[in-house]
């Protein structure tokens, strides 16, 4: 069983200086993919970056890269990220976490048993990556979370976005 994370690409764009600073938005888009291939290889979890086409005439497309364990998805005619977002998240098989920062998406990941982050979560991922791949014959440090079932990180989280609420 697959573990999941699903990248509203063009939500996390907008909400990150480090994609915002690109000379060109298909810079941005580049840079954003080549982010979640960093991702996906040292996470070990297959990331879905999708990107909102809904006002192109294009139907919905699929670039699978690193053999499948990044999706780079743009939505058809008609319909946006969110929707097709909403979709993937139905049929996932294993736990997934949806990194945006619209509140709608996220109310919507959470009533399906996701978990929700923001941009900026993604963006501390990928500042922890560096100080792995300056040392690739170091193994990677264990953290706490990597021991905990599945369960129990749901679990956990449930308690983060209760205390959150307050």
């Amino acid at each position: 069983m697959a573990s999941h994370l699903v990248l509203d690409a063009y939500n996390v764009i907008g909400a990150l200086e480090r994609y915002r600073d690109a000379e060109t938005f298909d810079a941005a888009r580049e840079f954003l993919i080549n982010d979640a291939l960093k991702a996906a290889g040292w996470t070990g979890r297959e990331v879905h970056v999708v990107f909102d086409a809904h006002r192109s005439p294009d139907r919905e497309r699929t670039e699978p890269l690193a053999g499948g364990a990044v999706r780079v998805v743009y939505s058809g005619a008609g319909q946006s990220a969110d929707d097709f977002i909403e979709r993937l998240v139905g049929r996932l098989d294993g736990p997934f976490t949806v990194y945006t920062a619209d509140f709608a998406l996220q109310r919507t990941v959470l009533a399906r048993g996701g978990v929700r982050a923001t941009p900026r979560e993604f963006a501390d991922l990928l500042d922890e990556l560096p100080a792995v791949t300056h040392r690739p014959g170091v193994p990677r440090r264990s953290r706490i979370a990597d021991h905990l079932s599945a369960e129990t990180r749901l679990k956990l989280e449930e308690i983060r976005r209760r205390a959150e609420g307050n």
